[in-house]
Formats: structure tokens, C-alpha cells, sequence
């Protein structure tokens, strides 16, 4: 799908209110926004693991990062991550694994390692992404980030029957907004700082039936750390495979693959 297609939910939220598109406030009595996320939970709460192949596109508005290629991606709830960049050839020129609490990145370039502690900059210092692993693995599978979920504050409803959810922390804070369309999948994503700027939004699209689940095999991605735009398209994705034991490791664990391998099941 094209740039600005993916990008289009975003848009639409950002200039509703200064355009003649009308977005209809629901009472606080309304129950379509508790059972819209209500829904989500339960019908994603069995996605735990994913494996897939993926088209990835990375890019900063500085020029600073710009990334290009096919991926394999390796994921368990709710922080375990294995990211591995292939080329032409399907061989491994990367690979950034974690397992919720080291992180280890091969380079086949240069043969360059690196591993160390997770923190919330792993993505961001090796790809610009200003994620979370957890937050990462959570878009990528289009699962809440946490549970339970923030308190629905407010909800509005566009003419084409989306809605549109507010949801706060305990002190009344609105921490992040979940958009769902008429079919009640999500289609956006956002993640607000305490003044209410959107530090990351994401937007769902190209829903596929999965294990009789439908899942966004298209994601896009808006960060506002180094106006950092990221699209992910989805093939051959499987939900909860069996996965080799170590895999989120590479040599710092005994039992981990090497770099390029097992990663895949092969």
C-alpha cells in the first residue's frame, strides 16, 4: 500500500477537527467503546508468539537512518524479540535479539557483536525507532501494550462509523487513543506524553484471516523521535509456532542459534 494510503488514519484524526468531516461525541452512557475494547482483548489475548516474513521500510527525516529489505521476525509476548535482516539471497546480513532482558546485535558485514542489557533505546539506537521492545512487540501483533488497560475517558464516532476511544491513566491523564472500524478491528494505534502530544502512532490495514482471526498484515508507523516514519508488510505469518528453545539468544546463551539460523524453524 502506498505512503500515503497507510498514513491516511493518522491524517484523518489530525485535521477532523478543522474540516467539515463531522465526528459525533458518544455519551458517557454509550457501550460501544468498552465493548470495542473488551473485543480486542479477548480476541487477541491467545496471540503469544509470531513468525513471519516481512517487507521492511525505515526511514528518517534527517536521512540519518534509511532502511530497506526483507526481515524475519521472531516475537513472544511481551518483551521477546529477534529481528533478522536477510538479502537477496535470503542469507543474514543482521540480527538484533532480545530476551526481555539482554540484547545481543550481529552484524555479517564487518562481523562486528554487540550485546549488553535491554532498555527502551535497543530500537532506537540500531534502527531510530523510538519503541520499546514490549511496545514493538505489542504493534507488531496488534495487541494492547499492557494489561489492563487504561480507563476509557472519551469517544467520538466519524461518518464512515469508526470510532475513536480515549484512554487515561489513574490520575486522569489520557495516555493513549485506539481506533477501531465498524468491523471492530483495530486501525490505529497512539501512545500521548503527559501534555498530550502523540509521541508514536500506528495504523492497521490489509486485515487476512489467521487461525479464524483476521490480522493486519500491513503496519505503518509514526514516530515522533527523529520524524521517523517505518511500513511493515506482512508475509507468511504464523501465530503461536513452536519455537526452538534459545532462539531470542545468539552466543551469549549455550543453548542460543547462531546468527542466521533456526530462527526460521529450518
Amino acid at each position: 500500500m502506498k505512503r500515503v494510503a497507510i498514513g491516511a488514519a493518522l491524517l484523518f484524526w489530525a485535521t477532523a477537527c478543522a474540516t467539515s468531516i463531522p465526528l459525533q461525541p458518544l455519551s458517557p452512557g454509550d457501550p460501544r467503546p468498552r465493548q470495542l475494547l473488551d473485543d480486542w482483548v479477548e480476541r487477541t489475548s491467545q496471540r503469544q508468539r509470531l513468525r513471519g516474513l516481512a517487507r521492511l521500510t525505515v526511514d528518517r527525516k534527517d536521512g540519518s537512518v534509511r532502511i530497506r529489505g526483507k526481515q524475519l521476525v521472531v516475537l513472544e509476548r511481551p518483551s521477546r524479540l529477534r529481528l533478522e535482516i536477510l538479502g537477496f539471497l535470503n542469507q543474514s546480513l543482521a540480527v538484533i535479539a532480545t530476551d526481555g532482558e539482554g540484547f545481543e546485535v550481529y552484524r555479517a558485514e564487518n562481523q562486528s557483536y554487540q550485546a549488553g542489557e535491554v532498555d527502551e533505546r535497543l530500537l532506537w539506537n540500531e534502527a531510530g525507532i523510538d519503541l520499546s521492545p514490549e511496545e514493538a512487540v505489542a504493534v507488531l501483533l496488534g495487541v494492547p501494550i499492557a494489561e489492563p488497560l487504561p480507563a476509557p475517558v472519551n469517544a467520538v464516532r466519524d461518518r464512515d462509523g469508526r470510532i475513536r476511544i480515549d484512554l487515561a491513566d489513574t490520575q486522569g491523564t489520557v495516555v493513549q487513543r485506539v481506533t477501531f472500524d465498524p468491523a471492530g478491528r483495530l486501525r490505529a494505534l497512539e501512545v500521548l506524553d503527559d501534555s498530550g502530544a502523540v509521541l508514536w502512532a500506528a495504523q492497521f490495514d490489509e486485515y487476512r484471516d489467521i487461525g479464524g482471526s483476521p490480522f493486519a498484515h500491513s503496519i505503518g508507523l509514526d514516530v515522533r523521535s527523529g520524524m521517523t516514519r517505518v511500513e511493515i508488510s506482512f508475509r507468511n505469518v504464523e501465530l503461536n509456532p513452536d519455537l526452538p528453545p534459545g532462539l531470542f539468544r545468539l552466543f551469549s546463551s549455550g543453548e542460543g542459534d547462531a546468527p542466521g539460523t533456526g530462527a526460521d524453524g529450518r
